[in-house]
């Protein structure tokens, strides 16, 4: 499966964005339905985001704080299970309208040094009436450390039914400050309503 991407690339430093943007042919074999981004090493984050097999998707979102100088990666993402899959598993009927609910946010590793890389990963199910229904999904991850955050991400992309499974990497600074890190993600959609999580991931000194 051939899949056009259009990455749009900006560097957020305190109140300041850069941004560029670069054509690309991307094939994709094992997800197609992934997204493909840009990631980049630069002090306060980026943002990434680009067309996803022609339906609207974009990530963004910064590291501040104990994380500036670190770098958000490569958004990826796969349907794991068909809407009757899901619709299965849930006991779901069409009367009930469109539903979101997570299933899992698991940071992986779970115990990591600075430097290294932390997935945020994230599986929610999208129950709608109608397989061809799409869905336009907000998937929020923020990074808190004694209350303050320190990252946060998000993306708008258009669902259909099934569930869902998406990752952020997140590559800590080399100075990163040891402790626990909690992480909150939430998937919410205009008229739908929405729902949210909680982990963490612990860095070693």
């Amino acid at each position: 499966m051939r899949t056009s991407v259009c990455a749009v690339v900006a560097v957020l430093f305190l109140a300041t964005v850069l941004a560029g943007c670069a054509q690309t042919g991307q094939t994709v074999r094992e997800h197609p339905k992934t997204a493909i981004g840009a990631g980049t090493g630069v002090v306060g984050g980026a943002v990434v985001g680009g067309l996803i097999g022609g339906r609207r998707g974009a990530v963004i979102g910064g590291l501040l704080g104990g994380l500036a100088g670190g770098a958000i990666g490569h958004y990826m993402d796969n349907q794991e299970k068909t809407l009757a899959q899901t619709s299965r598993e849930y006991g779901y009927k069409p009367a009930q309208g469109t539903r979101l609910k997570i299933e899992a946010l698991r940071p992986n590793p779970t115990l990591l040094a600075p430097g290294e890389t932390v997935n945020i990963n994230l599986t929610y199910a999208v129950l709608t009436p109608s397989a061809d229904r799409l869905v336009l999904v907000r998937e929020t991850r923020e990074i808190l450390v004694n209350g303050t955050s320190v990252g946060k991400t998000s993306v708008e992309i258009e669902r259909e039914g099934g569930t869902w499974k998406s990752i952020v990497p997140i590559t800590l600074p080399a100075d990163a400050p040891p402790g626990t890190y909690r992480v909150v993600a939430s998937i919410e959609s205009a008229g739908v309503g929405k729902d949210v999580e909680e982990s963490h991931f612990k860095v070693q000194p």
